[in-house]
């Protein structure tokens, strides 16, 4: 009886250890698991956030490569605008600034920018008239009396070029804006002309005519990369040519 009570007592206590074993197994695979689980979460997060810091650094450097500078000069060029419209009268034209022209480039060897202008200059008759095409790099125009978003300009390349409107890094484009609308009579040649209303990207008024003392700015902005801005004074005598310091 004693013998028979022992085995049962061992076979009882043999039981009761696998039990306990089988749970700790369960316990540890479970440890495990979640282990692997929250740590495959948080590398999955690190590579993410990675991915990202890495998109916004080459997205941050794209927009510096894609900047502009000036690569000479701002040249302002004096005009008689006619201020009635009628060519054929002369006695009414006031001297004022023109057209102010600047040499830019790609700053930092970056990508090439596209200099489309929507307006040029006729070959035949030389007076300033719509391009056709439709320019993405807007300048914008702003003095003390009035702004104009997206002024009218024309583009020359100066110096090597491959003939395109795409602004390489080795290029120089001047960019020439218009602050009068510059039309040919047939009989009396050519004249600036006041604009008509405010959807034209032209002076439109006397007092709106750039002067002598008269500060302004000039704001270039691409597509992509950091605008451009400007600014300059008109000297105190208006000369037909002048280096705008």
């Amino acid at each position: 009886m004693w013998s028979d009570l022992h085995r049962r007592m061992v076979s009882a206590a043999k039981a009761e250890k696998g039990i306990t074993g089988l749970e700790t197994a369960i316990i540890l695979i479970a440890f495990v698991v979640v282990a692997s689980v929250f740590a495959y979460t948080v590398l999955t997060a690190g590579v993410f956030s990675s991915q990202k810091a890495s998109e916004s650094v080459n997205a941050a450097i794209d927009e510096v490569r894609s900047s502009l500078k000036l690569s000479g000069n701002t040249i302002a060029y004096k005009g008689a605008v006619d201020i009635d419209g009628e060519a054929s009268t002369t006695a009414d034209r006031v001297d004022s600034v023109v057209r102010i022209a600047l040499t830019i480039g790609v700053a930092l060897q970056g990508v090439p920018l596209d200099v489309t202008p929507a307006y040029q200059i006729n070959e035949t008759n030389n007076n300033l008239e719509l391009s056709g095409d439709t320019n993405s790099l807007v300048i914008n125009y702003i003095d003390q009396k009035q702004v104009i978003s997206n002024v009218a300009w024309t583009v020359a390349f100066s110096g090597s070029n491959d003939g395109d409107f795409s602004l390489e890094p080795t290029e120089r484009a001047v960019l020439t804006m218009w602050l009068q609308d510059y039309k040919y009579d047939a009989i009396h040649g050519l004249y600036y002309a006041l604009g008509t209303d405010i959807t034209d990207p032209f002076l439109d008024t006397e007092a709106d005519l750039l002067g002598n003392f008269d500060l302004f700015s000039i704001e270039i902005s691409p597509v992509q990369g950091t605008p451009l801005f400007i600014e300059k004074v008109v000297p105190q005598s208006l000369n037909d040519i002048m280096n705008l310091r």
